[in-house]
């Protein structure tokens, strides 16, 4: 029996956007990870698990999996939680990525679209 769901299911602009930059990243931390190997093995094999998990991910939103739907919000919400702890402590080094993930937080859950394409 073939999966028809997407061909009902139109992928709003910003997951495609999301799931194209999701798998940019992964793209990019699997060649570090192998440019690491020769370095250090334990960094090298976790930047290409990382990878690797990244081109999942990217493969979920793509195919509006509703795994990934939620892979990313809780990923996103980490992100936050994280990025405010660090500012507490005076660090604003991950300011950008905080706002980031808060506006994909805010992204997923506010847009019916979005979560109507991911039926959630």
């Amino acid at each position: 029996m073939v999966d028809n769901t997407l061909a009902t299911r139109q992928r709003p602009r910003g997951v495609t956007i999301l799931a194209i930059l999701e798998a940019i990243g992964g793209v990019l931390e699997v060649i570090g990870g192998i440019l690491l190997l020769n370095v250090n093995t334990t960094l090298g094999i976790i930047g290409i698990v990382q990878g690797i998990i990244s081109l999942v991910l990217a493969w979920g939103l793509w195919t509006l999996k509703p795994w990934a739907f939620w892979v990313t919000a809780v990923l996103s919400a980490l992100t936050v939680l994280y990025g405010i702890y660090l500012l507490v402590t005076g660090n604003t080094a991950s300011l950008v990525q905080t706002i980031i993930a808060l506006a994909i937080l805010i992204y997923l859950f506010a847009d019916r679209h979005v979560r109507a394409a991911f039926r959630t």
